[in-house]
């Protein structure tokens, strides 16, 4: 039995190797570029469910490499000759963006809703309502929609 296992895994890997490549200068230009959207998931704040009775979802999306930049400039700690990255804003202001309301805006950017909050910027009212955990978890999940996860890019071996 242990013959036929390893036969069929070696069958399994070939059909794997012999798939063609496709050019993907031809596969950009043919496509639609509206096809091309940031990637969307949504994410369940538990505590808060909890705290509301409710399921507390929010609505997470990828960052663009545009906004991302401005966000690492934005979270840049300069002390003399040394700059550093600012971990808690990086995190703060990704969650910001990356939080999203059913029109697809910034929720924490919501005036009536930092008006309700008694808060006059989104980090005060991302820090009302999320707890630092919260915050890092959150930043992870948009982290990983933007791409920096470990199954966003793979390997192709060579033949």
């Amino acid at each position: 039995m242990a013959t036929k296992n390893v036969n069929v895994e070696a069958v399994q890997a070939e059909e794997t190797e012999k798939k063609e490549a496709v050019n993907i200068l031809d596969l950009l230009l043919g496509s639609d570029v509206g096809e091309i959207k940031l990637p969307t998931k949504e994410v369940e704040i538990t505590r808060l469910s909890q705290v509301y009775g409710s399921p507390f979802i929010l609505t997470i999306k990828a960052i663009t490499p545009a906004k991302f930049e401005e966000i690492q400039d934005m979270s840049i700690d300069v002390k003399g000759k040394d700059a550093d990255i600012d971990i808690t804003q990086l995190q703060l202001f990704t969650v910001i963006e990356g939080v999203v309301d059913p029109t697809g805006a910034p929720m924490f950017k919501n005036k009536e809703l930092m008006s309700k909050f008694k808060v006059s910027t989104p980090k005060d009212l991302v820090r009302a309502i999320l707890l630092s955990g919260e915050i890092a978890k959150i930043y992870g999940e948009i982290s990983e929609l933007a791409g920096f996860g470990d199954n966003a890019v793979k390997e192709v071996k060579n033949s």
